[in-house]
């Protein structure tokens, strides 16, 4: 006899709502719909503080030295250097031959640390949090390549994905595609990866000087634990987060019961939408968890936005705008 975990398993792969939840997260349509949007901003999505450590030529600076625009220091020459580089003036004050070396321009890249585990499979308003963490990942991604900037990505299924950082449409698909998969709900379980591995993961991999977008619920990091590993990468990386809740996660109704289905569950959860001491209590747990999520990233200097399952990702991209772009 079938478990009632795996009947409702079973009933939503057969209902109507089947079709949802094997499609893709952005339909061809919506897809258009953004890239049009996201190349028409007349601001940039990514803001890069840091010093670049691609090996393609491009217009940010660099940890490398070499050729390039910015001039780093004179020193003392070496046999095999250019003799074009030569600072004569310097040598006809002191005798001496010295070269200039100047510090390299490099190419930024974008990377996207996207969640779509279990937490972020969740919504209800207009649309699941991993729908909205999808469409600006790829919104992010795009203005990236018309800027050609390489893009990167780790995903989140629960199990991780790794894309290397590439440059150009067709070699971006595949990071794309992974962002847009279909989402079924999924049990939420122990071994699923931890927030604050991932983060390792990427302090160990990426080279330094990305633009590190991440955007997640953020429901399971500690951060007490997690503050060390933000630090490290603050220093390596330009980062931003983005939280992505549902309204019931921020506030639980007071005009009516909820009921939430987790697969893992052996039966549906009733929220009383009459019970104002549990609402108050939630109110008060979540208060105090999201002032110590946002301590700890703007620690780090990592400023932290807040988009909902109400927002569009239109609306999410416009808070995104730099100041002196408002209006």
């Amino acid at each position: 006899m079938l478990s009632g975990k795996l009947s409702r398993w079973l009933d939503a792969w057969g209902s109507p709502h089947a079709g949802a939840i094997r499609a893709p997260l952005l339909d061809a349509a919506r897809r258009l719909e953004l890239q049009n949007h996201v190349q028409s901003l007349a601001w940039s999505l990514t803001d890069f503080q840091g010093q670049a450590t691609q090996p393609l030529f491009g217009d940010a600076p660099s940890t490398f030295r070499g050729k390039g625009l910015d001039f780093e220091e004179n020193r003392a020459y070496q046999p095999g250097d250019e003799p074009r580089l030569l600072n004569w003036r310097l040598y006809a004050r002191t005798g001496e031959l010295y070269t200039r070396v100047f510090r390299e321009e490099r190419r930024p890249c974008l990377f996207l640390l996207v969640d779509r585990r279990a937490g972020m499979r969740f919504a209800t308003r207009r649309q699941l949090k991993v729908t909205l963490a999808a469409g600006l990942a790829c919104c992010h991604a795009w203005q990236a390549q018309q800027h050609a900037f390489p893009v990167g990505g780790l995903i989140l299924n629960p199990e991780a994905r790794w894309f290397e950082p590439v440059m150009g449409e067709t070699a971006m698909e595949p990071l794309i595609q992974s962002l847009l998969d279909p989402c079924p709900p999924l049990a939420f379980q122990d071994d699923q990866l931890p927030l604050e591995e991932i983060l390792q993961l990427l302090l160990q991999r990426l080279s330094p000087g990305c633009f590190l977008l991440l955007l997640s619920d953020f429901s399971d990091l500690d951060v007490d634990s997690a503050a060390s590993v933000l630090h490290q990468l603050s220093k390596a990386h330009s980062i931003r987060a983005i939280q992505i809740l549902d309204p019931v996660e921020q506030e639980l109704p007071d005009d009516a019961d909820l009921l939430l289905d987790d697969p893992a569950a052996p039966d549906p959860i009733l929220f009383s939408g009459g019970d104002s001491a549990l609402r108050r209590d939630y109110a008060e747990i979540f208060s105090a968890r999201q002032a110590a999520l946002t301590a700890c990233f703007s620690g780090n200097g990592i400023p932290l936005h807040v988009c909902t399952t109400r927002d569009s990702v239109e609306a999410c991209l416009d808070m995104l705008r730099p100041v002196n772009h408002a209006g």
